[in-house]
């Protein structure tokens, strides 16, 4: 078990890394014939990213996924080696380069950022080209697409990156038969084979996130990035299959319990309302420990 750094005698939450480790395994089974990338950022899911992304590795992640380039150098200095993806830059990815992180671009201007980064840097960069299929954040829309390829393979003639990898992210696929699904697996069919043609190899292709590695085999392509699953949960209908598991458990010690008659309105809003005398209980959790008030009666 790893116990958060942050945890009181009161309340704490405690990961079982074992959980994650077989998470990890049961779900490299299930997408067979497609490397697993273990997302790890935010905290990796407020799970510790250092231990969660040594977990995942050991359950058979091939790749780590995080959101800047400060979360992938702190695995670097954490002593991992896997091959990580950042998937957002901010600011001078030159060390991020140095280390040998793969970067994404969505825009032309930012492979020069990248460029100039790996010319800085001495070796050349690692590069994802990301395509905007349908969920309208980062990555090149159809009609730029062109325009993204033609400045990687210029950058990559001149020594500078290596376009490693073509990839996108759906809006819906957590919304099994809802139409956009399809649509983006065809535009990124196009985006892949447009790349190809113009003379991109890469070495993976992936578009499929938890839902969709899921649920649909034909999105699964090289690579398959699972996030909540990882840590035992999903946002399909009915929630994650079984044999996932959980890899948090929150406790608190009560601070009151006390009696209180039918008819008592509970907290804010008095959403709640006791149908008969009742015992409550004062669980000392709120803001300051990560729960929002929209969790309210939950």
């Amino acid at each position: 078990l790893f116990r958060s750094p942050v945890a009181v005698m009161d309340r704490q939450a405690q990961v079982d890394l074992g959980a994650i480790t077989g998470n990890v395994a049961a779900l490299s089974e299930r997408v067979r014939g497609s490397q697993l990338m273990a997302v790890v950022k935010a905290d990796g899911y407020g799970h510790g990213m250092v231990p969660a992304a040594q977990a995942a590795l050991a359950g058979g992640a091939s790749w780590l996924g995080v959101v800047d380039t400060a979360e992938a150098l702190a695995l670097r200095r954490a002593g991992i080696t896997a091959p990580v993806l950042c998937l957002m830059a901010f600011g001078d990815p030159s060390e991020a380069v140095a280390q040998g992180i793969d970067l994404s671009a969505g825009s032309a201007a930012f492979v020069a950022t990248i460029a100039a980064a790996a010319s800085r840097a001495g070796r050349p960069a690692r590069l994802h080209l990301k395509a905007d299929t349908g969920l309208s954040r980062g990555g090149a829309t159809q009609a730029g697409w062109p325009q993204l390829v033609g400045a990687a393979l210029d950058a990559q003639a001149r020594g500078l990156v290596r376009v490693v990898g073509l990839w996108s992210h759906f809006a819906c696929a957590d919304l099994p038969g809802h139409p956009s699904v399809q649509a983006q697996l065809a535009a990124f069919t196009d985006a892949v084979t447009a790349a190809e043609q113009a003379g991109v190899t890469p070495e993976v292709r992936h578009i499929a996130n938890t839902a969709a590695g899921l649920t649909m085999p034909e999105s699964r392509f090289d690579l398959v990035r699972f996030g909540g699953a990882v840590y035992g949960l999903s946002t399909l209908p009915g929630g994650a299959p079984s044999w996932l598991r959980p890899a948090m458990t929150v406790r608190a010690r009560l601070a009151l319990v006390k009696r209180v008659p039918a008819g008592t309105g509970v907290s804010y809003g008095h959403r709640y309302v006791t149908a008969r005398e009742a015992t409550l209980g004062l669980v000392p959790l709120g803001y300051a420990d990560g729960v929002p008030r929209g969790a309210a009666g939950l």
